[in-house]
């Protein structure tokens, strides 16, 4: 999850894409997002409404994972969640076990090939570098493993 605190310089917006299913808010999310006209930070919002930045943070974060906000033109982009050392070592731990020594090798690889760094990867591109590393293993049995591995420690995330 992004830290609310890294979002109080975007600019938010309404999204002009189509929402699908219903969408219910409370009355102070719905406070909080009438905000959002495409010319305020979210600092400057919550600084207007007498409230945490690290609350209305959090809102607009939901918000816009949610697709209901959209980043305004001209405004810093929002930062992207990354995953931990912790979690890029549990998959080159993984990735030996079916490929062998070579799977720190192979990961940065991946890693590099998907133009991103080992430190900063983006958490939204784990699945894609699961399945490019599971091309990297020839094995169907210890392929189908090392998905089944995987996908569980992605839900734990």
């Amino acid at each position: 999850m992004v830290a609310s605190g890294n979002l109080s310089r975007v600019i938010f917006r309404l999204s002009n894409k189509e929402l699908s299913g219903e969408v219910t808010l409370t009355p102070a999310v719905w406070r909080v997002l009438v905000q959002f006209d495409g010319t305020r930070t979210v600092a400057e919002i919550a600084q207007g409404l007498k409230l945490e930045e690290s609350g209305v943070g959090q809102i607009a974060e939901t918000l816009f994972r949610s697709g209901i906000l959209q980043v305004a033109p001209g405004s810093v982009a929002p930062p992207r969640p990354t995953v931990n050392g912790a979690f890029i070592e549990q998959i080159t731990t993984e990735l030996a076990r079916a490929i062998g020594p070579l799977a720190a090798l192979t990961l940065e690889d991946e890693i590099a090939a998907l133009d991103e760094i080992q430190e900063s990867f983006p958490r939204e591109r784990i699945p894609e570098l699961i399945e490019r590393l599971g091309q990297a293993i020839p094995d169907d049995a210890r392929r189908l493993k090392f998905q089944q591995v995987m996908l569980a420690a992605i839900r734990k995330l």
